[in-house]
């Protein structure tokens, strides 16, 4: 009778064992529970979906209520939070490699970074990196849309149109980018952006239609010159000691969930585009393309300054066709 219940117990805990051994996943972002206007939420709801098929709970935290970048970012690495969305910055405090992914010009849209990040394996370089500082980097959800050139003070329309303009730079890379296009930029951060285009601290920033809507800044800007200077991705990131507890069939709805994350993504960032084009038109922005050939001055001004940010040997990696 006794080894008839220990087998009957082991029979139970085989059958149960993982649904009671992984414990809903704490997510967390900075942006907001939208599914039509948020790119972050979007994945993080595929994500959760696919979790949700084998019994598994999230919770999720958004809009900065677990801390901005940098706290998020800590207490993934500490294992505080299981699953993060982050931007770039948080991606470059842990892995160098990855500014190579964020150069300006080098990947034109969504397609051509996954097809580049696929063939040249470099998650792997990436997630070397990143481990050891606890993180795990799984996938790259995109903002939807392609970089352009937002502003204030007037329409441009060709390279010398951004000379001495005062534009807003996210970090250092992009404040030599845009150096080389002569401009006078000046790095201001994400949350401090609206004031600065408001004093005229900056008259404009490069960004996506998507990012412009999201963050309610519409009404403070007057002219969008599309570049197609590449996407915009956003970095969800693991706390590795936390994927790496997970057995091997909870990892494996982890990698299903992420994969389904990003597909939803993907189709959101396709579908949305001409809608955040109407709404930035009808806010009132003027749209002025470059003209014949301007494009390519961009191009050749930025990739001037590429090897001043990023190593020659990590560009090459990513794409060989670049040079």
């Amino acid at each position: 009778m006794k080894k008839m219940l220990m087998a009957a117990t082991v029979s139970l805990m085989a059958l149960t064992g993982s649904a009671y051994a992984m414990d809903p996943v704490v997510i967390a972002f900075a942006g907001n529970e939208d599914l039509k206007n948020d790119a972050e939420f979007v994945f993080i709801n595929g994500f959760a979906e696919s979790l949700a098929k084998h019994g598994v709970e999230v919770e999720i935290h958004p809009a900065d209520s677990m801390g901005k970048e940098s706290d998020r970012l800590d207490q993934t690495s500490q294992g505080l939070i299981a699953v993060n969305v982050g931007n770039g910055g948080s991606l470059f405090k842990v892995s160098d490699t990855a500014r190579g992914l964020f150069l300006l010009f080098l990947m034109s849209d969504e397609a051509d970074f996954d097809k580049n990040v696929d063939q040249s394996g470099i998650m792997a370089k990436i997630n070397e990196e990143a481990a050891s500082h606890g993180v795990r980097i799984a996938g790259f959800p995109m903002r939807g849309g392609t970089l352009g050139l937002f502003n204030n003070e007037k329409p441009v329309t060709k390279l010398e149109d951004v000379k001495d303009m005062r534009l807003r730079a996210q970090n250092g890379d992009q404040l030599k980018f845009f150096e080389a296009w002569g401009a006078r930029p000046t790095v201001v951060s994400w949350a401090e952006t609206p004031n600065a285009l408001q004093t005229g601290v900056a008259v404009g920033h490069l960004n996506p239609p998507s990012t412009v809507v999201a963050a309610g800044q519409v009404d403070l800007l007057k002219y969008f010159t599309p570049m197609d200077a590449g996407p915009v991705p956003k970095v969800t990131m693991f706390s590795d000691d936390w994927y790496q507890s997970l057995s091997d069939e909870e990892k494996g709805w982890v990698d299903q969930a992420t994969a389904d994350g990003i597909a939803a993504n993907r189709a959101w960032a396709k579908e949305q585009t001409a809608y955040f084009e109407k709404v930035i038109i009808d806010g009132g922005i003027q749209i002025t393309p470059l003209e014949e050939g301007e494009r390519e001055k961009f191009v050749e001004a930025t990739k001037a300054v590429w090897a001043q940010t990023v190593p020659q040997e990590t560009i090459d990696l990513i794409k060989p066709s670049s040079n």
